[in-house]
């Protein structure tokens, strides 16, 4: 017992997670080496330094775990428990200079990697990071069957919703916006193209699903803050919606678009280099409201289910994370310092942090969802005893069936499956109470689980 609790102090000092729920994991750099940060929802100091990485990097949270993409030169996907992130569960390549940019998650053993330096999305299995296949947009490089074509569509940030894929293609010429920038459309059980959605405005560089609409930063060219603007793609109907608000509007090139709530996003607005603030907008009808205090060389921002906003920001004399309340707007701390300049930041979810010589038993159970009510996503843990065929599906109040979440064989351990609040054929589904079930292991466990639209 006594080794057992020094185990345990150790993972809890190292790694800092004492108790379940989320943390904001950052990626940071000085563009000649990289790190790996870490901040528990509810705190305001980070642990630094957890694992050298590659200097150009990105990180993506699915599932319970953290994905970290090495970009150009780095060329691979790591994957790792938020209890332990100095330990890689594997580091898998995606193809010598492919310079991944994204990964976008169908289910436990399918998702996608966007190639910036490729003409195919990588198709891999997150349970081993092995590659399975791959999917062909060679037909959307930038001016395709001409003497000017290039050799690859600039893929960079994804999305799926509905059984969909949405590929963001900038189509450069060099660095500059030439052609036509697209959002590529793919079908994720047969791996094939669908359609091509054509922007108004060019070169997105950040993307934001929310509630089955996808709203794009497109920052045109960097030398001029007046030609791009925040677009939106409705995933329904795979229609362009238009520009919500343009740079004009914005005050400058945006870089960066994060959607909270159907009242509430956020953009990057860069004024001059490397002036970049946070901006507020409604969703709704593109007002712009006033930057946020604090953060004035903002990279990216991520949103945890607590309405914590944390925005990595790189400026010069006192680089970190600020945190923010998304109800009010309210600077809650910051800069946090984080070792070298934040670069990006995901929220993963935590379970209770267990350290242990021999496997301790695991009662299984369906535990609750969270945040309950929820808005525009749903965790959901449970927890197997031992291995077991699993069935997790959504039920309305009158006991139809509204969405199945996982259905197949699990081993022994502790999952979280993710509601979107739609429907087995991507619909949004409206407001209320909704019925979560679990059968494995031969018994039924049941949780109430309420949606605010």
């Amino acid at each position: 017992m006594r080794r057992l609790l020094t185990v345990i102090g150790t993972i809890l000092v190292l790694v800092g997670l004492a108790s379940a729920g989320e943390m904001a994991v950052i990626t940071t750099t000085d563009f000649t080496s990289g790190n790996l940060a870490a901040i528990v929802n509810g705190e305001v100091t980070a642990q630094a330094d957890l694992l050298p990485i590659h200097s150009d990097n990105w990180v993506v949270a699915w599932g319970g775990y953290v994905y970290v993409i090495e970009r150009l030169y780095g060329d691979d996907i790591i994957k790792l428990s938020p209890q332990d992130l100095s330990t890689p569960i594997y580091q898998k390549s995606v193809g010598d200079k492919a310079n991944p940019y994204d990964i976008a998650f169908v289910d436990e053993h399918k998702a996608y990697v966007s190639r910036y330096g490729r003409a195919s999305v990588l198709i891999v299995d997150p349970a081993t990071g092995d590659s399975t296949g791959s999917v062909d947009l060679s037909a959307y490089v930038a001016y395709a069957g001409t003497d000017s074509a290039e050799s690859v569509p600039h893929m960079s940030y994804m999305a799926i919703s509905g059984g969909k894929l949405y590929v963001a293609c900038q189509r450069l010429k060099g660095w500059n916006p030439a052609d036509t920038s697209l959002v590529v459309v793919v079908d994720t059980e047969t791996d094939s193209v669908l359609k091509a959605i054509p922007l108004e405005k060019k070169n997105p560089v950040a993307l934001s699903l929310y509630e089955g609409k996808i709203y794009l930063a497109c920052v045109g060219s960097y030398w001029d803050p007046t030609d791009g603007g925040i677009e939106v793609v409705d995933t329904e109907t795979d229609q362009n919606l238009g520009v919500l608000v343009d740079e004009t509007s914005l005050g400058g090139n945006v870089s960066g678009v994060l959607v909270a709530s159907p009242d509430k996003g956020y953009a990057l607005v860069m004024t001059q280099w490397p002036e970049t603030y946070v901006k507020p907008f409604d969703p709704r009808d593109g007002s712009v409201g006033d930057p946020l205090p604090g953060a004035k060389a903002a990279v990216h921002m991520a949103v945890s289910s607590s309405g914590r906003l944390y925005v990595a920001d790189r400026s010069e004399e006192a680089p970190g994370i600020y945190i923010y309340d998304v109800s009010d707007d309210r600077l809650i701390a910051g800069p946090v310092p984080t070792g070298l300049p934040p670069f990006c930041v995901a929220i993963v979810g935590v379970p209770t942090a267990v350290a242990e010589e021999e496997p301790l038993p695991l009662a299984p159970s369906l535990e609750l969802p969270f945040p309950n009510p929820f808005n525009s996503r749903a965790s959901i843990p449970y927890v197997l005893e031992r291995e077991a065929h699993v069935h997790l599906a959504v039920y309305d109040v009158l006991g139809r069936r509204v969405r199945v979440l996982v259905d197949g064989k699990r081993a022994r351990g502790r999952y979280v499956a993710h509601w979107d609040g739609r429907d087995d054929r991507g619909r949004p589904v409206a407001s209320g109470t909704y019925i979560v079930k679990l059968r494995a292991e031969g018994r039924r466990w049941t949780r109430l689980l309420s949606l605010v639209r």
